[in-house]
């Protein structure tokens, strides 16, 4: 026992050293934690700080890792008397969708990523892998993929028995669009080309798709390549236009506090350079300090944490 401090502890705050990188985080912790009366806050960070250099236990930080993806699916076939707009019953409907491929890239890496369901049409094992590789996400990003992309892909693993999550932290740029901007079409191609980062690529419609499930083999083989290049085309175009968006919207998931940072770090790169913007109070009396970082995310913090992102600056300052 070091200075008071039980075995317990002593263990408690090495394993926090591996975890979370701000040692006042970690004194808040053990106080409300082991219930330390005797020992205020400051007292307790300046010896996990000496104690953290003694055993020499350094912070793993945590790479964020945010997917990018896109899916396209098959058609069904539906049994109808004459053309035009009508309502289908279930029962004049030949068949179920399938995906036939998944495009996919991680955040600030160049290779896109695709997944399809071979010549035999059969989607299960593209499902399959894709499942593991959303479960390596900290955070998925896909346009109007909360409502379609990843509903489709919950569809087709309960019917071919795959488990998955239920819930996944999700930023659906479609609709980040619909909530922070007035765009004229919240369309993927329409934003792209309103940013200039790109479009999509041009394609045949609903006769590419019929190739690919209904045509020869060599039909079918060329027009799932010129899918694919769409698709991939699709992702990068999501990356750029998110990229664009982030300074203006609201973020889903706080990148600092994920790797072990404080919550006044930016919540988008998770940097410490950051500072105050501006403050005001809400209705009810609470204080919210809203901050900018060096990467031009702005975000919101109480109070409390800007306390912190000043003592973190007095002892930065002073070292």
């Amino acid at each position: 026992m070091e200075k008071g401090y039980k075995k317990e502890i002593l263990d408690y705050m090495r394993l926090k050293f591996e975890t979370v990188q701000s040692n006042i985080v970690i004194a808040r912790d053990v106080i409300k934690t082991f219930e330390i009366v005797d020992r205020d806050v400051e007292a307790v960070r300046k010896y996990i700080s000496k104690y953290r250099k003694r055993v020499g236990a350094n912070f793993k930080k945590k790479e964020f890792k945010r997917l990018f993806f896109d899916i396209e699916t098959s058609y069904v076939k539906a049994l109808v008397w004459r053309p035009g707009e009508q309502r289908v019953p279930i029962t004049n409907i030949r068949g179920y969708t399938k995906v036939i491929c998944i495009s996919y890239k991680w955040q600030h890496e160049d290779t896109v990523h695709t997944l399809d369901w071979g010549e035999k049409q059969d989607d299960k094992e593209l499902i399959r892998k894709f499942i593991k590789i959303l479960g390596e996400a900290d955070e998925i990003v896909a346009h109007n993929g909360d409502r379609f992309d990843i509903k489709q892909l919950r569809t087709r693993a309960i019917q071919l028995g795959l488990l998955m999550y239920p819930n996944y932290r999700s930023n659906d740029t479609l609709k980040k669009a619909r909530r922070f901007f007035s765009f004229l079409s919240n369309k993927l191609d329409y934003l792209g080309q309103f940013l200039e980062v790109g479009r999509k690529l041009d394609h045949e419609g609903i006769t590419l798709w019929e190739k690919i499930q209904e045509g020869t083999k060599t039909e079918q083989k060329e027009s799932l390549k010129k899918m694919i290049q769409y698709c991939e085309q699709d992702v990068i175009l999501l990356e750029d236009v998110f990229t664009l968006m982030v300074p203006y919207i609201d973020h889903n998931t706080n990148h600092a506090v994920l790797a072990g940072g404080a919550k006044w770090q930016c919540p988008e790169c998770g940097g410490k350079d950051v500072k105050l913007s501006h403050t005001d109070t809400t209705a009810m009396g609470y204080i919210k300090r809203h901050m900018r970082c060096q990467c031009k995310k702005s975000y919101h913090i109480s109070n409390r944490s800007y306390s912190d992102f000043l003592l973190y600056q007095f002892q930065n300052n002073n070292n």
